[in-house]
């Protein structure tokens, strides 16, 4: 199930991110990854939530993933490392891409790391760019709904 992030759910999604930063962002140098640590702190996970649409992916109560989205960006898309390549991830991106339709945009776009990109061109979305955000690189992304 996936459903509108709570307070609550801070600390299960801080974990997730951070299983995720060490297993899965390979690229990233120590003072990315720290960078990354901190935003993934629960009180900055709660503001973030007051400013997009910041969704988690349930399943038996517990709680695999996160996805949010903001004026036309899919972003803060992390799953489990345990439970990635099973659908989970497709279903989380397909959910925020729905509510960019029913908001109206004809488009949606992202910032990828080099590692995920391959799982965004599955679900045909093009690069458009390379860029270095808080000096990591990103693969600049986007997708014609």
């Amino acid at each position: 199930m996936i459903r509108k992030f709570k307070n609550s759910d801070a600390k299960e999604c801080r974990e997730i991110m951070l299983n995720c930063i060490d297993k899965n962002l390979t690229s990233l140098t120590k003072d990315n990854k720290d960078f990354m640590i901190k935003c993934s702190q629960p009180e900055n996970l709660i503001k973030k939530s007051r400013e997009v649409s910041f969704f988690v992916y349930e399943e038996k109560g517990k709680i695999i993933g996160t996805g949010a989205f903001d004026e036309g960006e899919i972003r803060t898309m992390f799953i489990h490392p345990e439970l990635q390549k099973k659908g989970r991830g497709r279903k989380i991106l397909n959910f925020l891409i729905e509510l960019a339709k029913s908001k109206g945009y004809k488009k949606v776009f992202l910032k990828s790391s080099p590692e995920a990109e391959e799982f965004y061109k599955k679900q045909r979305f093009k690069r458009t760019g390379e860029k270095n955000d808080f000096n990591f690189k990103t693969i600049e992304m986007e997708k014609e709904i």
